[in-house]
């Protein structure tokens, strides 16, 4: 007669235990891909600035050399200087190939996609900040995570897919902004960097 409630007691708490394995296991697969958003969103940032100053010097030379050309060329009409002339040649023909390369190139264009890409993945990294505090406040089901999980892993390669390639300076500027060495897996203490305090992990 004893044993009826024992058995009946054993098959739940399997299940329970179960479950809070599968979290956890859940748990710690999202923070690694919170990790590596924040990264790639601190990257695509700096790609933005690193494009943005890039941009910013052809505008200025730009500038500068068609002003010096066509100051030297008015000096000639002036001076009657040869010298004047071929430098104002000079600058202009500089400032003309510039303005060539910028319409063909579009810097400013190419910029701003970088800093597209990084809205887009700090919208995602809110997301996966929002998950994680809903997974340990117990208030979201196991599928319901699988679920999310699974469709925040198919936003970031939808943005990945559509994003420019970053550059090896970008991601040094940004693993020095996060004060963190260049590695792909990540362990509580620097997830929990990036992280409120009430969302922390201990190892």
């Amino acid at each position: 007669m004893s044993a009826s409630p024992a058995i009946g007691f054993w098959f739940p708490l399997v299940g329970i235990t179960n479950y809070k394995i599968m979290d956890k296991i859940n748990l710690q697969v999202i923070r690694e891909s919170f990790g590596r958003t924040v990264y790639s969103h601190k990257t695509y940032e700096k790609e933005f600035e690193i494009q943005e100053w890039k941009a910013n010097i052809f505008k200025w030379i730009n500038i500068i050399a068609l002003a010096i050309g066509s100051s030297t060329l008015l000096g000639t009409l002036i001076t009657d200087q040869k010298g004047l002339l071929i430098i104002g040649a000079v600058f202009t023909a500089l400032g003309l190939a510039l303005a060539i390369f910028q319409l063909s190139f579009n810097p400013e264009e190419k910029a701003y996609k970088y800093k597209q890409s990084a809205n887009q993945l700090w919208q995602i990294r809110e997301k996966y900040t929002c998950l994680i505090a809903d997974i340990m406040n117990g208030k979201i089901k196991e599928e319901d995570i699988q679920a999310k999980r699974d469709q925040l892993l198919k936003e970031l390669d939808l943005v990945y897919k559509n994003s420019l390639p970053t550059s090896a300076k970008a991601y040094g500027k940004a693993s020095k902004a996060l004060k963190e060495q260049e590695e792909y897996t990540f362990s509580n203490a620097e997830i929990n960097k990036f992280l409120p305090k009430d969302l922390w992990l201990e190892d």
